[in-house]
């Protein structure tokens, strides 16, 4: 599978859904210093990756020692507006919704490095969404086999991948900004 583009709506609900994640002051955001749990931050004093502000609306499933566990925490009051976004675009698309292991609004900006690092969100088998919620410079980079795949940030462009595959983000250019929002879900 390579990166499939879905049909998005294009609902009333949706338009007031991200005039509301893009207006100021309307979003807390919270700053992580790496793409995630599975990358380092630093090699030496170099940065390798990337810091970004997240907004988490379900926390992503932890492990700990040999047990898996998945309990979901939903960890804002935006979550039901932004499941139904996420589920309605499924549904339009004919894809079925079984698990939602993890649910983010995330926003970058312009930095050093260029780019995250390569990474894959889970240890386990599962897909992952990305809505652009605004265009910018900042491109979604896919290795499947001895590829690179790109997808441009596009205002309401919707995009799908298998979660097995290492992927990064690309940084947007100096005075923009790339808001999404990313679920990973099987």
């Amino acid at each position: 599978m390579s990166i499939q583009k879905l049909k998005n709506p294009l609902t009333e609900d949706y338009f007031n859904y991200k005039d509301y994640v893009l207006s100021d002051g309307n979003i807390p955001w919270f700053f992580k210093n790496r793409t995630t749990y599975f990358s380092e931050t630093y090699k030496g004093d170099k940065p390798i990756d990337i810091g970004y502000f997240s907004h988490t609306l379900v926390d992503r499933p932890h492990q700990e020692h040999e047990y898996k566990y998945a309990i979901p925490k939903v960890d804002s009051s935006l979550f039901k507006q932004s499941y139904l976004i996420l589920k309605s675009i499924l549904n339009y698309n004919n894809i079925t919704l079984n698990v939602l292991y993890r649910l983010n609004l995330n926003l970058t900006l312009h930095q050093t490095p260029s780019k995250s690092v390569y990474h894959i969100d889970l240890p386990y088998p599962h897909k992952i969404f990305i809505l652009y919620l605004n265009t910018c410079s900042g491109e979604t980079f896919v290795k499947v086999k001895d590829q690179e795949l790109k997808s441009k940030p596009k205002e309401d462009k919707v995009i799908v991948f298998d979660g097995k595959y290492k992927h990064c983000q690309g940084v947007p250019k100096l005075n923009e900004k790339r808001i999404v929002l990313v679920a990973n879900y099987i």
